[in-house]
């Protein structure tokens, strides 16, 4: 890849400024699937995210939920709590035309936002299971619901644990073990 390339920006324009974070040796792992629903579910504060995804998966019946916390955020809502970024996991097996439907529907609720729904034209849904950065750790279980089936919980948490020290190690010893 030219370093012309990597001077550009996302529509392809002259990048003005080079990013002041450094990746540099971070390899960020994700999840990808066409028959799982997974949500990434950006400044919610927890109880109503919580709330929400429990109301739709039960009336929806989309199995069992595993709750995590992506990244705390910096942010709060009007009343002083702060917001933070959530993964919801579910467990039933779909087609990829009723997670489409799915995620249109959340997007229409207002529980996911535009650029999430808008990658997910792609054909398929892509979740984080490994640290970003030393300051972004891995996504930390927070609530389980069992209800039906697990079998997208159960790939999501096998995929996890095998990537789990990944990006810390990179940081720590400068490999991948």
């Amino acid at each position: 890849m030219s370093d012309k390339f990597c001077q550009l920006d996302l529509y392809g324009k002259k990048a003005t400024e080079r990013s002041k974070h450094s990746n540099e040796g971070n390899i960020v792992l994700g999840l990808t699937s066409r028959s799982f629903l997974m949500l990434d579910i950006d400044l919610q504060n927890e109880e109503y995210a919580w709330k929400l995804v429990l109301n739709y998966a039960t009336f929806h019946k989309l199995g069992s939920i595993l709750f995590l916390r992506s990244s705390k955020s910096t942010q709060g809502d009007l009343f002083g709590n702060r917001l933070g970024n959530y993964l919801a996991i579910f467990g039933t097996t779909l087609q990829w035309k009723e997670i489409h439907w799915h995620i249109t529907e959340l997007r229409r609720l207002g529980i996911i936002n535009k650029s999430f729904a808008k990658l997910r034209e792609f054909g398929s849904i892509t979740i984080r299971v490994n640290a970003k950065n030393k300051k972004t750790r891995r996504p930390k279980v927070i609530r389980y619901y069992r209800n039906g089936p697990i079998t997208g919980i159960a790939r999501f948490v096998a995929h996890r644990n095998r990537c789990q020290d990944v990006g810390s190690s990179i940081h720590d010893k400068g490999e991948v073990n």
